[in-house]
């Protein structure tokens, strides 16, 4: 039940580190959003409501989300298990994983950041999947990765592809360019839906084989 550095306080102040990073990251966001202030598309004329609506929309936020709220539990108890931990720990590892990759190789070129807001991008996009990459490496705990955990996780992102091309095909908002059915069609949709389905599945699978390898290497428990 660990991971490399089996080392109780400093799995403490790491989890807790990237729960700050979380809450600066996101926070930053959230007071740009509710101020109108522009995040890398311009300032909305939509009402306050609206704009909170579509900020919590967004896979990386939601992912970030995710990565702090296990990193507040893990910090509290670096070797805590239980059901709904491995499911939120597997969950907010692949979603975030897969933010960094789809930011970084599809996204970042759309995104027209200054400012905080371009410092908070990066907080969002490399900052928080670091720690929480590193984190998971270093710290675990390990093992704790079974495939039950990850198709349950894996619920998540399939009900966001779902509920995005819903929402806007009611509201018109797509958060992303790759679901906008508006501009590319159904069709391309669904099958970029189901890439980034198989992505996720694959990073969390990944994270499995890992989470095994890290567990046979070094037998023992968090001091």
């Amino acid at each position: 039940m660990i991971g490399i550095f089996p080392s109780r306080p400093a799995a403490r102040i790491w989890h807790a580190l990237t729960a700050v990073m979380v809450v600066l990251a996101v926070g930053t966001q959230l007071l740009l959003v509710i101020g109108n202030v522009n995040i890398g598309f311009g300032p909305s004329n939509a009402p306050l409501g609206q704009r909170l609506f579509e900020f919590f929309s967004y896979f990386t936020v939601e992912s970030n989300i995710f990565v702090g709220i296990a990193a507040v539990m893990l910090a509290v108890r670096p070797d805590r298990d239980g059901a709904f931990l491995r499911v939120l720990r597997i969950g907010s590892m692949f979603g975030i994983t897969v933010t960094l990759i789809l930011y970084h190789f599809i996204l970042a070129p759309l995104a027209a950041f200054t400012g905080i807001a371009a410092v908070s991008n990066v907080g969002l996009h490399y900052v928080v999947p670091g720690f929480a990459i590193l984190g998971w490496v270093l710290f675990g705990p390990h093992p704790r990765i079974t495939w039950k955990a990850l198709l349950l996780a894996g619920i998540w992102p399939l009900a966001f592809i779902v509920l995005t091309v819903v929402q806007g095909a009611i509201t018109g908002f797509y958060p992303y360019p790759f679901v906008n059915v508006t501009k590319i069609g159904f069709a391309q949709v669904a099958a970029n839906g189901l890439g980034v389905i198989v992505l996720l599945l694959a990073v969390g699978a990944l994270y499995k084989l890992l989470d095994w390898l890290i567990s046979r290497q070094r037998p023992g428990a968090l001091s």
